[in-house]
């Protein structure tokens, strides 16, 4: 399937403003805003290999080339390494910042909110879960651990689902699930 590159940028665009108004909802419930979240997405190098990932995620005939594939991964490592919401741009969990652990569980909010209710994938599980089975066994404070589990609840209790959904609703007219 040959797609226009600035039709995959198009929708990553609207993706990426999605995912950060998502971000910062969830944010919000726990008293934060975030605007210059993932401002490193929309530049390159790792604008191209996010904009692949996403296309993929949201159009179900797209199939990336492994050329495709190495930009994805790189974008995410590099990305990951280098944005302080992620724990791979620390060594330590501990090290971690309050404010960025905060933008870090709405940013997973975003995500979980996003492969659930919006790609509806079957393989989602609550965050608590998806904290538990992949971020679990990290060297976080017995503080950042009850901040987290705290700041799932509050989002869990106080979420909108409906309105979620409006943010992701432009978005979805441009998919093809």
């Amino acid at each position: 399937m040959n797609i226009n590159m600035n039709d995959i940028f198009d929708f990553y665009e609207l993706r990426i403003k999605s995912h950060v108004a998502a971000v910062n909802y969830f944010a919000s419930l726990l008293g934060y805003h975030f605007p210059e979240h993932d401002s490193d997405k929309v530049r390159e190098p790792i604008r191209t290999g996010y904009a692949y990932i996403f296309y993929k995620a949201y159009h179900k005939n797209f199939h990336p080339t492994a050329e495709h594939l190495a930009l994805c991964k790189d974008a995410q490592d590099t990305h990951h390494k280098h944005a302080a919401h992620h724990v791979e741009s620390y060594k330590h969990a501990f090290e971690i910042p309050l404010i960025h652990i905060y933008e870090m569980v709405a940013d997973w909010a975003s995500a979980n909110f996003e492969q659930k209710n919006i790609l509806k994938d079957p393989e989602s599980v609550e965050l608590e879960t998806w904290f538990n089975n992949n971020m679990g066994n990290l060297d976080w404070t017995n503080e950042q651990i009850d901040i987290i589990k705290k700041s799932f609840k509050i989002i869990e209790i106080n979420t909108d689902v409906e309105y979620v959904k409006s943010i992701w609703a432009p978005l979805l007219e441009k998919a093809d699930l």
